[in-house]
């Protein structure tokens, strides 16, 4: 006779996992519960064992999931930078060279930026997305401004750019890039954007 070995947190990561991917192709509003429970292999007892609902779910994607990967991707890269310019650059390189290797029906380009799906949905209706998301903006937007103002102090960004609002601009860009590229639905976009993207860039450099 087998018994099942209890895993809560592994449990609870295939929760996020399922939950990510449902949200992710449906929207917040769109996604099933009972995809969820389905795609992850559990009870809803299960499911409502470690979540009391749908928006905390939603919570702990943001918490979990996205707010992690954007320090991954945009924070780490930057935080030690000696040339700013370069390395961001560098992060829409690798994210240009990761919509190539998608595939184009489960990713950026039909679905968009995760991100900015959830914001542009959510942010209007509920407080707890709004502000658990204008918290991961920020967090892009600092890990910019930052990089910029040290490579200003080393003499590798023009005195006159002002940090804070260009961190602001390249977010909104990215941000743009991904929404209007999921109606588009062409990796040429893409392409287009970031290589527009990096000449806007060039124009920093001292």
């Amino acid at each position: 006779m087998s018994t099942r070995v209890r895993d809560p947190k592994r449990t609870r990561r295939k929760i996020l996992e399922a939950a990510y991917k449902e949200f992710y192709h449906h929207g917040y509003q769109g996604g099933s519960l009972n995809n969820i429970v389905k795609q992850a292999g559990i009870t809803k007892g299960a499911l409502f064992h470690h979540f009391p609902g749908k928006s905390a779910v939603a919570y702990a994607i943001i918490d979990e999931f996205l707010l992690p990967a954007v320090r991954k991707w945009w924070v780490d890269p930057l935080t030690n930078a000696e040339a700013p310019i370069n390395a961001i650059k560098e992060v829409f390189k690798r994210f240009r060279q990761r919509v190539e290797k998608e595939n184009p029906e489960n990713g950026y380009v039909t679905n968009g930026c995760p991100i900015c799906n959830l914001a542009a949905e959510m942010s209007p209706l509920d407080e707890g997305f709004r502000t658990r998301l204008d918290n991961l903006y920020s967090t892009w937007r600092g890990a910019i401004a930052d990089a910029l103002k040290r490579g200003q102090a080393s003499g590798k960004v023009r005195p006159e750019v002002r940090p804070p609002e260009e961190a602001a601009f390249l977010v909104s860009a990215m941000a743009g890039i991904a929404a209007t590229g999921k109606t588009a639905r062409q990796l040429s976009h893409y392409q287009a954007s970031i290589r527009a993207t990096n000449r806007y860039l060039e124009a920093m450099r001292a």
